[in-house]
This record gives C-alpha cells, structure tokens and sequence, in this order.
C-alpha cells in the first residue's frame, strides 16, 4: 500500500468508524503500522511487525440490533353473519288471517252472471236487429251495442260462498279441454285459490 492509500484509510478510519458485522461479539483492535520508512498500514486484530512504530485502538462492538417484529395485521370484519333466531314469545297469538278481498256480483244483457274484482262494470257488445229501409229485418247484416253489465256489491256473509264459487268457476275454464292454450287461465285460478287460503275462509288446520 502507498504512503497515499494509507493516510486515505487512516483518515477514514478516523472520520468513520470501522462497521462490525452485528453476528460477531468481541472486540475488535485495530493496529496502526508506520515502518522505518514511514509508510503507514492499518490492520485487524493482528499486532504490527518488529521494528515497526504500532497505535493500538480497541473498537467496542455495536450493541445488537432489535429484533424485527412485523406489525399486526389489522382485523378483517367478518362476512358471515350468524342466523336471526326468532322466538315467539310464550302465550303470543299468531296475527288471525284477515277477510278476502271484496267482489262483485254481474249480470251481462244475456242474463250471464259472473264474479269480479272490479268495481267498475265491464260492456258487452249487446246484437241489435238490423232493419232495411223498407221494414224488413236484414238477418244477414249485423250490428250491436255496448251495453255495461249490472253488478253489486257481495254482501260481508256471502263473500267466502262467492270466492268459493268464483275458484270453482276459474277451474272449470282452466280445465276445459283446449282452452288454456297459453296457461294463463292456470295462473289465474291458482291466484284465486292462494287469495283464498290466505283469507279467513280458510278451513281451519
């Protein structure tokens, strides 16, 4: 090692102290060498050659470094919610099932009757006898009139009778061979029959 090299060293030793690796333990000594011709060496922990002018520093080992502990993993809120359980209360009744829905009661022109939902009457297209100007009846002409139908309100006593008759009725029309093509007179009847079981005209369990 030149005379450059080594003040280099020397004055980084100086400046910054010499880094020991935290697995080892002891002390460390470091030996400052000038031989007869004044060049300088620096070593570890091995003493100077004879006749060579020695400075001696013993370094303490840095205290060991902690030891890293990641930190906790924030809780995640669970997803699974546990079931509702609900308990009736003992001697609690049961909400008692309510009326049907109110009919009426119809009658088209012809003396057809039927059962409805709906307040409002519907019209029927009445046939009106086609007569020529000379008096003479025109059977092979046609006209008619729309003529609205006469409902009534079923009375509270005669609702389930009516409601009764009214599935009967929307059975028989579902059921007739042919004429439920696009199965909605099935859709209707079992409408009116769940209706029905919801209601207080229900047969008792």
């Amino acid at each position: 090692m030149n005379r450059a090299a080594c003040l280099a060293v020397c004055l980084a030793c100086s400046i910054f102290p010499l880094w020991i690796p935290p697995a080892s333990a002891q002390q460390v000594v470091v030996y400052r060498c000038t031989d007869a011709a004044g060049n300088v060496t620096v070593q570890n922990d091995e003493p100077c050659p004879k006749g060579a002018r020695e400075e001696r520093k013993v370094i303490e080992p840095p205290p060991p470094l902690p030891v890293f502990e990641p930190p906790a993993a924030p809780e995640t809120p669970s997803l699974y919610a546990p079931p509702v359980r609900i308990v009736q209360r003992p001697g609690a009744k049961a909400p008692e099932p309510q009326p049907p829905p109110g009919l009426f009661q119809c009658s088209t022109w012809d003396q057809l009757h039927y059962f409805t939902e709906k307040a409002e009457p519907q019209k029927h297209c009445a046939p009106l006898q086609v007569v020529g100007i000379d008096g003479v009846s025109r059977p092979e002409a046609s006209a008619c009139e729309m003529v609205a139908d006469v409902c009534s309100a079923v009375p509270p006593e005669r609702l389930c009778e009516a409601w009764q008759r009214r599935i009967d009725e929307a059975e028989f029309r579902w059921r007739f061979p042919g004429a439920d093509a696009d199965g909605s007179r099935r859709v209707e009847y079992e409408r009116l029959k769940a209706i029905h079981a919801a209601s207080s005209c229900a047969p008792a369990p």
